[in-house]
């Protein structure tokens, strides 16, 4: 309970590159109903706008902002490098023009963002440290962006072991608060007489993860939003990942995020209040 004899509140905010943006609809939903958001856990692309809530910055800033990106530049940066094929200096610079050289203690919202340890093979959960890097290390997909060096070690995208940390949420409100977890995912095309490398490929890369990270959401959540329920997941439109470069999918992706809150409102205050 906080401070007020309502139950705390958790919010586990999913990878999913671009469509990351859903959760500022969600967000704007929930402060719209007047629930209150105690704590946020992060990974990947969501541990970006997690960090910008977590400090406070509305929604149409930061859209502006990553439209203001889009007009001036190319968003995917090349990388000249052995380890990697794009940089990450425009999530940098978006978490350092719009938060400057933050820690994540200082953040106006507790936030705890996830990633995963290449030297241990590990999950890392950082609470504490610069933002910029700790959101940068969560977001390094392996192959696409180098990994972050904090400290003697090397940390990737926290998605390769838990792309929804609700546990770490429930570790944080116990097990009389509420944890939502926001998830990104659809759900794959069942149609596979037509199959190519490719597709083979994305396949064995993503059922793993997606069914560690449902044992992780089915144990620790109370309320799960499903953003992209009803959408097909497959190796031609796993592209939306890099919408970054495009406004109005940016805006849609938020629109998908405020109507599955909406679609769950009653479920939440009820869970809430209840």
């Amino acid at each position: 309970m906080n401070e007020e004899g309502i139950k705390k509140v958790g919010i586990a905010f999913g990878g999913g590159g671009a469509k990351s943006f859903a959760h500022i609809g969600v967000i704007n939903v929930l402060r719209e109903n007047n629930i209150p958001i105690d704590f946020i856990a992060t990974c990947s692309a969501g541990s970006m706008i997690g960090a910008l809530i977590a400090n406070g910055i509305k929604s149409e800033i930061i859209l502006n902002k990553f439209s203001e990106i889009v007009k001036r530049l190319s968003w995917f940066r090349p990388t000249i490098s052995k380890k990697a094929i794009l940089s990450q200096r425009n999530f940098g610079n978006i978490i350092s023009d719009l938060c400057g050289n933050i820690n994540i203690e200082d953040l106006n919202l507790p936030m705890k963002i996830i990633a995963t340890n290449l030297n241990t093979g590990k999950l890392h959960v950082f609470s504490s440290g610069n933002l910029k890097n700790a959101v940068t290390a969560s977001s390094a997909f392996p192959g696409m962006y180098k990994p972050v060096k904090i400290g003697e070690c090397f940390y990737v995208d926290g998605g390769l072991l838990d792309s929804i940390p609700a546990d770490v949420c429930r570790d944080e409100v116990g097990n009389e608060g509420i944890v939502i977890s926001i998830s990104l995912d659809g759900h794959l095309s069942r149609q596979i007489d037509k199959i190519n490398i490719f597709s083979m490929m994305y396949r064995a890369i993503y059922i793993p993860l997606i069914n560690n990270r449902e044992k992780i959401i089915k144990e620790n959540s109370d309320i799960v939003i499903k953003v992209f329920e009803h959408q097909e997941f497959n190796f031609r439109n796993w592209r939306e990942i890099f919408r970054f470069y495009s406004s109005s999918k940016m805006e849609n992706f938020i629109k998908l995020g405020e109507e599955a809150a909406r679609e769950q409102i009653d479920e939440i205050k009820a869970a809430l209040y209840n």
